[in-house]
């Protein structure tokens, strides 16, 4: 299958249509959308600064430490996080995992930039880029009409509405076509550290900012969740445009993809019987 077909479709029409649907639909409070943000920004940094750390004691040339960093501590929040979070929790669940999208698409973009060097180009096109993309764009419309509390007439919000149900499946899709890139042995010397803070170190990072930041029990078992999805793919894209280690990349989306299948169902699991589930 076409992945680039696929993501493009994702990226351009049901990510955007989701992302204006499900937040001018949620009831979240402005505090809440703005400590989601504040949450995911706090758990990335306080994790991958120990981590760049480690990896430069450790002698790991800069292109390889910079992807292994990207893809610990990047939240997967499309093609998987999306369809975790409207299974797990429904349309809250969505509501916030839309803003958790956003956070972690421009959080990849910039710490990939700031990472790689910006080797091809200048950091600030990067930013623009980023704030040209439509899922960008349908975020702040949808801000904008939650702000001014207007709600889209039937007419729009009907067929919205419809296509971003259309996404979950396509999302899934999707994941499955970047899964069948990949085979081959990885290296686990590199590829094992990534998995077990990928999977592990970002969850128990996130529980302790969300207690911290009094987040619990709702959005805050929405974040914990999250936090548990694998690698983003997004790394991978970045380490072939600025010639990271793409190899290290694409072996740490496929195991984390793989083996996420036991780390998100005992994390939900806990978070659901600790009663992290939205308001009735």
């Amino acid at each position: 299958m076409d992945l680039k077909s696929l993501t493009l479709l994702n990226m351009v029409l049901f990510v955007p249509a989701f992302n204006l649907v499900r937040v001018t639909d949620s009831d979240l409070t402005w505090s809440q959308m703005g400590l989601v943000a504040a949450a995911m920004l706090i758990a990335e940094v306080a994790l991958a600064v120990p981590l760049w750390w480690v990896l430069r004691i450790r002698h790991v040339p800069a292109r390889t430490a910079s992807v292994m960093i990207l893809t610990s501590v990047i939240f997967n929040s499309g093609n998987f996080g999306i369809p975790l979070a409207e299974r797990a929790f429904g349309v809250a669940g969505g509501a916030v995992q839309a803003l958790i999208l956003m956070t972690a698409n421009v959080s990849v973009w910039v710490l990939g930039y700031l990472l790689l060097t910006a080797a091809h180009r200048p950091f600030h096109h990067a930013l623009g880029e980023v704030v040209r993309t439509p899922v960008f764009l349908a975020l702040i419309a949808a801000l904008g009409l939650k702000a001014f509390n207007v709600r889209l007439p039937e007419t729009l919000h009907y067929p919205l509405s419809t296509i971003a149900l259309g996404l979950v499946p396509l999302a899934l899709v999707t994941l499955g076509a970047q899964l069948a890139m990949r085979q081959g042995k990885p290296n686990w010397r590199l590829v094992g550290p990534v998995v077990a803070t990928k999977l592990i170190g970002l969850p128990l990072v996130m529980t302790g900012v969300v207690f911290a930041l009094g987040l619990w029990p709702w959005p805050g078992g929405m974040l914990i969740v999250a936090s548990s999805a694998p690698s983003a793919v997004n790394a991978l894209l970045l380490a072939v445009e600025l010639d990271g280690d793409s190899e290290v990349a694409a072996d740490a989306i496929l195991w984390t993809t793989l083996l996420c299948s036991i780390t998100v169902t005992f994390t939900l699991a806990v978070v659901r019987m600790a009663g992290g589930v939205p308001p009735p």
